[in-house]
């Protein structure tokens, strides 16, 4: 058997080490190094000022920090919760085999997935138009010519047309991903399960649950992370907007769509960088610290032994 010396495995590490650590952690040592000092647009000179920024954002009662990021985490909460919805119930329909054409329905289903979703968004954006959307437009028809619904002027349906958008994008991810962790459930299982007077809720509660569960908490976690990154699906369809208020974050203005306004938006003026960047750092440490106590709480849990609440005969399993 080759022995290879811990120190040669090192040397040959060593360059992708070097840049890995020069690509990732330059942007975010430079970015703190920012937000440190009293950096504008219009003022070159890096004046060392040290938490002062990070005192402005966390501490002055008017901050835009606590609505920003309350209001993502609300965006991330409801639409994580409907792609496992959705994509949980149309993974046991495509999974039911009395269902015809399920080569076609699985090839349907990736449609929303595999298209560019900026071409997505403003597919929406005209459906959403209020005066002339196919939304609207055939809800008249339904409903009178007097029914209208503002979807990207009001805050509140605003909010829901950029839920909708990126729940339409995104079960079909955990639609395949939950599909193939059904198909590796032993069917005995259920079976099993049936025998001894189980229903379906309950089989699907007692056995078909747990088993999924490894499955669908690292999606669960990555799609979270991904949708609090979100960005231009949000930004096309509504900017940010509708605004309430001058100088105040607009009700679909979530984190990133928040810092890219700041810096090129159209009311950007003096760019206040080193606010910014204290603004990314905070995000950055509130993301990370999310992420390593949801990883952690996936590695305590184990699945029990018995994952029926009722007693199965171990000939039966």
């Amino acid at each position: 058997m080759l022995k290879v010396k811990p120190r040669t495995i090192i040397l040959y590490l060593l360059p992708m080490i070097v840049t890995i650590a020069l690509i990732n952690l330059t942007p975010i040592l430079y970015t703190i190094d920012i937000s440190l000092t009293n950096y504008t647009l219009f003022n070159d000179e890096h004046i060392f000022i040290g938490l002062e920024n990070y005192r402005q954002l966390i501490f002055t009662a008017n901050s835009d920090l606590y609505f920003v990021i309350a209001n993502t985490l609300l965006y991330v909460i409801i639409c994580v919760s409907l792609f496992l919805v959705v994509g949980m119930a149309t993974a046991l329909a495509l999974n039911n085999t009395k269902i015809k054409g399920l080569a076609f329905w699985r090839v349907v289903l990736l449609v929303p997935w595999a298209a560019p979703s900026a071409i997505t968004a403003l597919i929406w954006k005209f459906l959403f138009n209020e005066d002339f959307g196919p939304i609207n437009q055939i809800a008249r028809l339904a409903f009178g010519k007097g029914f209208n619904v503002p979807w990207v002027t009001n805050p509140t349906w605003a909010f829901i047309s950029v839920v909708i958008v990126n729940v339409w994008l995104s079960y079909p991810f955990f639609t395949v991903i939950i599909l193939g962790a059904l198909q590796s459930i032993p069917q005995e299982l259920n079976e099993a399960a049936e025998m001894d007077g189980a229903n379906a809720w309950q089989r699907f509660l007692n056995v078909t649950l747990p088993l999924l569960r490894p499955a669908i908490t690292p999606i669960t976690i990555l799609s979270a992370i991904t949708t609090f990154q979100m960005f231009n699906t949000v930004y096309l369809i509504t900017g940010g907007g509708p605004f309430i208020s001058a100088g105040r974050p607009g009700s679909t203005e979530f984190v990133m769509i928040y810092m890219y306004n700041k810096v090129l938006g159209n009311a950007a003026a003096n760019v206040h960088y080193a606010q910014i960047a204290s603004f990314s750092v905070t995000i950055f440490i509130i993301l990370g610290t999310i992420t390593f106590l949801a990883r952690g709480g996936t590695n305590i849990y184990r699945l029990p032994r018995r994952i029926l609440r009722f007693k199965v005969s171990e000939g039966a399993v």
